[in-house]
């Protein structure tokens, strides 16, 4: 019967040792360390710039259009029937292209934002990922995602910045 307590009490000492032990806990603000990375400043500036293209553009065909526009409605009275059909028609289809390549330039940009975040996302995870392995950590979770963190709280951003060389 000794025996068997003695056994016992030897093999419940790694649970009882293990559950005493903290559980390693950490929280990174993900959105101050991809705000600081070199490549997202790239990334933002590869936006702006395409962007720009986008507008100039998109002010080059909205020049045409209220050119065309101001061009009709002068001479709109003096203008025979079929000549102003096509003239609206015209106008129209200046419009409608405008609008088509508004719609393509909003989608071009979110294109290349989520084509050019992606390596971004990568390096910050594997960064993550290491940070945990390194430190022996269970989780680390985002801080944006909590309400309230507690100051005694582990913050692995620090670290995270560290692995990242920023």
């Amino acid at each position: 019967m000794f025996r068997k307590i003695v056994l016992i009490a030897l093999v419940m000492l790694p649970v009882i040792a293990f559950a005493q032990e903290p559980q390693k806990i950490a929280y990174v603000n993900s959105m101050d360390v991809v705000a600081n990375m070199p490549e997202y400043k790239q990334m933002q500036d590869s936006l702006k710039r395409s962007e720009a293209e986008f507008q100039s553009e998109l002010k080059s065909m909205s020049d045409e259009y209220t050119k065309k526009l101001s061009d009709y409605v002068a001479q709109q009275d003096s203008l025979n029937e079929s000549i102003k059909v096509r003239r609206q028609s015209e106008l129209q289809e200046l419009q409608q292209r405008a609008e088509n390549f508004q719609q393509l330039a909003a989608q071009k940009q979110d294109e290349m934002q989520q084509r050019l975040s992606a390596p971004i996302t990568e390096k910050l995870q594997k960064a993550i990922n290491d940070v945990g392995k390194e430190n022996n950590l269970l989780y680390i979770i985002n801080s944006q995602a909590f309400l309230y963190v507690s100051p005694t709280a582990t913050d692995a951003t620090p670290l995270v910045k560290k692995k990242l060389g920023i």
